[in-house]
């Protein structure tokens, strides 16, 4: 008997049908390995676009701080590649990343003042208001930036601080005095603040639209004060640090002993309460040491939700200094380990601080 013929499809990438092309670039999971994709023909470019890249598990990034540094290299690291990613901003100083901008100092060493959010992917600038002073600025993250893709700083003055939104669409900076705070999520068109006060048990509500104050939350636990609060699809969260440390982020003894609670605002505004949560489900909770977000494990192959991934600084011989720590806690299973870094991220220092970065091409 004769054996059978066996037929073999050639596939003809360069004919790929549109659709198709861009079920691919969504599985990309690396903006690196997109921004090749599109770069290989004109159809591919025709069947994607730079605006709507791939979902993308934050990097890492490393950033010196302190005035008089010499090296402008500043590296990312890929999780989804291990792929560390290098960018030279000369003549700059990094006040630390806000989504896929860096807050930039430029031109210290020749005591010019200008500062703009920069980013490195796509090589952008956003210039911030001139009122705004060069020393004593941090850049935030709130949920409406995820989407919006707008940087947003804190001036910090003695009394209160001046909190600075960018509006796009309108090409203009609104600005918002509100006394001093340690975490602050923008949920449902408000503000919602920790008062800076470690004796103040309360959280400020402020409405975006008039700034009227409306009334105080109380915090979820008396022990808030270094927690987080996070604005999500699935509500405002608070999130509080728990484990062998001092304060979040500084000095961890042992990363395996760091855990954290969860709670959900419910029944805002009639009759506000805190539910502690079991679990978060598909979302995955990202902390370091200025800001927390979310983002949803489904919209990212190869990563597991209901875990609260975290940059804090640690050592077990807290002589030798301390360092970098990334780590992950899993509230299913209630374990926290410790996730493996690139050996360039080193030693913590105030001129070397590390955070999450949110790779953007816009």
């Amino acid at each position: 008997m004769a054996p059978k013929k066996l037929t073999v499809l050639r596939v003809i990438w360069a004919n790929l049908d549109p659709n198709l092309l861009r079920i691919i670039s969504k599985k990309l999971g690396d903006i690196s390995s997109f921004v090749c994709f599109r770069a290989v023909c004109k159809r591919r470019r025709a069947a994607t676009s730079i605006s709507d890249p791939p979902a993308q598990f934050p990097w890492v990034i490393d950033w010196p701080r302190g005035k008089g540094k010499l090296d402008d290299t500043f590296r990312f690291y890929s999780f989804n590649s291990r792929k560390t990613h290098t960018y030279q901003v000369p003549d700059a100083h990094i006040y630390g990343p806000s989504d896929g901008h860096m807050l930039i100092y430029e031109g210290y060493r020749s005591n010019k003042e200008c500062q703009s959010f920069l980013n490195p992917l796509a090589w952008t600038e956003r210039f911030v208001p001139e009122e705004v002073p060069v020393d004593n600025v941090h850049p935030i993250r709130l949920g409406r930036n995820l989407i919006k893709n707008e940087p947003a700083l804190v001036y910090e003055k003695s009394a209160h601080c001046t909190l600075y939104l960018s509006q796009s669409a309108k090409h203009k900076w609104t600005k918002m005095r509100v006394p001093l705070f340690k975490t602050v999520a923008f949920y449902d068109h408000k503000f919602f603040l920790t008062d800076y006060g470690i004796e103040n048990s309360r959280i400020r509500v402020i409405d975006e639209a008039t700034g009227v104050v409306l009334p105080y939350l109380a915090l979820p636990t008396d022990d808030f004060y270094h927690g987080y609060l996070i604005a999500t699809d699935d509500g405002l969260l608070a999130v509080e640090v728990k484990g062998s440390i001092t304060v979040m982020p500084f000095l961890l003894i042992d990363v395996k002993e760091c855990q954290f609670e969860v709670y959900r605002l419910e029944n805002y505004p009639q009759n506000s309460h805190w539910n502690k949560l079991s679990g978060i489900g598909d979302l995955m909770l990202f902390l370091d040491q200025q800001n927390g977000f979310s983002l949803k494990a489904s919209d990212i192959g190869g990563f597991k939700g209901n875990c609260i991934y975290f940059i804090t600084t640690g050592s077990k011989k807290p002589k030798a200094g301390s360092e970098h720590v990334i780590g992950r806690f899993d509230m299913e299973l209630n374990t926290t380990e410790r996730i493996p870094a690139p050996a360039w991220l080193g030693i913590r220092t105030w001129e070397r601080q590390a955070a999450w970065f949110l790779p953007t091409l816009k």
